[in-house]
């Protein structure tokens, strides 16, 4: 590495020589070239203060010390000849060595300031022969000190893939992603395992014991669509040849029942298991799945701790980190005019989307104004703050004409009415006897357009619905970002979302307006005699992206998603993971026309799709 490096810059001298101490400088040059380092910086000391081969001989006085092992010598003199000699035409020769000085002896702070000033091929060159031979360790040394630096953190993430899977550090490799966009290529650390069947566990508290309790059976009907989801993909599937054979087991909610489908060697065959849904049976399942290296796929959760430390484990939904992550990238794109905003949430696991977007809308150089939790009094308050007005009389301060090009502003409330005596309450009157009419504006205590949007995460009807009514009260256009389950309140119509472009963070969206949806609809109104309902499609979108990938990068198929392409969904609107642990796809949606339509559609970014042709 060291001899490439010192190649690269030493032939780029050439020196008009003179015959003054020419013979000497010849010399020295020569020793210098036969390796004779120690002989060489002797010679090119004594010349370092010649009129004609000063600055020549002090840089390879230095370059020779470098050569001896001598990096501070080196160091302090190529520092000399930027204070000696700072007309000096070579003067880039001699950063790109204190660059290199400073990298070979760990000073990366150092070492990148100085390497981002030099020309892009030499400072790549340079970056690339030290930090593609730097073990793990130091590169995690070198990000600690340089948390944005996108050239540690690239190598760094490659150097975290390029250990076995299971000694990944998964969120390190999370963080770096995506922090620097690193791409990561195909994961080839798992193994190719294809085969003609594969048996996929389906571990669900399907509670078949309860079957006779009615209350049991509806309020447990969410595992049956689920489950008939799967088997209607799975019969589709099979028509091209594609096996997939579910095994269902029944969790019973219970951890002992869990252990004992492990202990009884139930699982041991399976090529992948779905679930479980509940903590107790997920903490056993988890730890079989890491010690057996089988992937497990949750289906319905969005809660990261399920995934734990496990590289086997994922989720089939976006995280509610993710949520948060990507509704705030929406948002930055979209209230790039004023970037103020609120920040509100419930419960801990809206906390969770909220602090993710405020991390990440932060990055974009927003500036979060308020950061809460709510109650429905606090709620109340806020409204009041939002919707509180004040007056300013305007006669005193402006003429009439003045006056009324105010009331033409957009967001400007200006009234008249008649001018009344302070002391006596009585209305004053002109020499003719007609009112003194006054004008004054009317204000919002928030003024307009001090703020840009709010997020609010809250699932709450009466929550949203004072969001909703507050924006709606006021002359400006404030934006809101909220969850999709407003859709569904009583209390908040559609025209007022959608007249107020209200958008929604909708990580259950799909297009029941498409030919896809209507050709599956009718196939479970023909199966089961009902209209597929939301689980329905999470157990059909599941099996048969399971089935493609399977078909393609066999048992482990996320060898196929470790690179970030984007998968477009059957019904839903499809899969996205890189490095992560759960799907990145979250779509932001909003009405229009009284529809709901998808805005977010630039996360469908242009990729491989590996195994859907359209």
């Amino acid at each position: 590495m060291r001899i490439t490096i010192f190649s690269l810059l030493i032939t780029s001298f050439l020196v008009g020589f003179t015959q003054s101490n020419q013979g000497e400088y010849l010399e020295a040059k020569r020793q210098f070239s036969l390796g004779n380092y120690q002989v060489a910086m002797q010679a090119f000391q004594s010349l370092t203060n010649d009129a004609t081969f000063g600055e020549y001989a002090s840089f390879y006085y230095a370059l020779s010390a470098l050569k001896s092992n001598q990096p501070k010598v080196a160091e302090d003199m190529w520092k000399q000849i930027q204070v000696r000699y700072p007309d000096w035409d070579k003067q880039q020769e001699v950063d790109f060595w204190l660059a290199y000085v400073a990298f070979d002896q760990g000073k990366m702070w150092e070492a990148f300031r100085k390497a981002e000033q030099l020309p892009d091929v030499w400072r790549n060159n340079l970056i690339d022969a030290f930090l593609s031979k730097m073990s793990i360790e130091s590169l995690d040394s070198a990000y600690a000190l340089n948390p944005k630096n996108k050239y540690i953190g690239e190598y760094y993430a490659k150097a975290i893939k390029a250990q076995p899977y299971e000694e990944r550090d998964q969120f390190m490799l999370q963080e770096l992603a995506e922090k620097f966009d690193v791409e990561l290529g195909s994961d080839e650390s798992l193994p190719l395992v294809k085969k003609d069947e594969y048996a996929v566990a389906v571990v669900l508290p399907f509670m078949y014991e309860s079957l006779e309790t009615p209350q049991t059976v509806i309020r447990n009907s969410i595992i049956f669509d689920l489950y008939q989801g799967m088997e209607l993909a799975q019969a589709e599937l099979e028509k091209e040849d594609i096996k997939l054979n579910l095994f269902p087991f029944d969790t019973q909610k219970k951890g002992s029942v869990t252990y004992d489908l492990i202990k009884d060697k139930k699982l041991d065959n399976a090529d992948v298991i779905i679930g479980p849904l509940y903590s107790g049976p997920s903490n056993f399942i988890s730890q079989f799945s890491k010690e057996n290296k089988i992937t497990m796929v949750n289906p319905v959760s969005s809660n990261e701790a399920i995934v734990g430390n496990n590289p086997y484990s994922y989720l089939f939904k976006p995280a509610y980190s993710t949520q948060g992550r990507e509704a705030a990238k929406y948002a930055a794109k979209k209230f790039t005019d004023n970037k103020k905003l609120f920040i509100f949430y419930e419960t801990d696991r809206d906390s969770i989307v909220a602090n993710a977007y405020r991390e990440t809308i932060e990055k974009d150089s927003f500036f979060v104004v308020q950061f809460a939790r709510l109650s429905n009094e606090d709620a109340q308050q806020i409204q009041k703050d939002f919707t509180e007005q004040y007056e300013v009389r305007l006669d005193t301060m402006y003429s009439q004409s003045e006056i009324d090009s105010i009331a033409l502003l957009p967001g400007r409330i200006v009234r008249t009415r008649s001018l009344r005596n302070e002391r006596t309450g009585r209305i004053i009157r002109d020499s003719e006897g007609n009112d003194v009419i006054e004008s004054y504006e009317v204000k919002f205590t928030i003024q307009p357009d001090s703020i840009g949007h709010i997020f609010a995460a809250t699932s709450s009807n009466v929550l949203a619905n004072n969001f909703i009514s507050m924006v709606e009260v006021r002359s400006d256009s404030i934006g809101i970002i909220g969850y999709e389950d407003w859709l569904d309140f009583s209390l908040v119509s559609y025209s007022q979302l959608e007249r107020l472009q209200v958008d929604f963070l909708s990580p259950s969206y799909y297009d029941d307006e498409s030919l896809e949806y209507e050709r599956l609809r009718d196939k479970f109104i023909e199966k089961i005699g009902q209209m597929p309902s939301e689980y329905h499609l999470y157990g059909y979108e599941l099996i048969k992206h399971l089935g493609y990938l399977m078909k393609e990068h066999g048992k482990y198929f996320q060898r196929g998603l470790v690179n970030g392409d984007f998968y477009p969904g059957y019904i839903m609107e499809g899969l996205k993971y890189g490095p992560f642990k759960d799907n990145q796809v979250v779509p932001i949606t909003t009405l229009k026309g009284l529809e709901l339509q998808n805005r977010n559609a630039e996360q469908k970014v242009e990729g491989s799709n590996e195994y859907n042709d359209e």
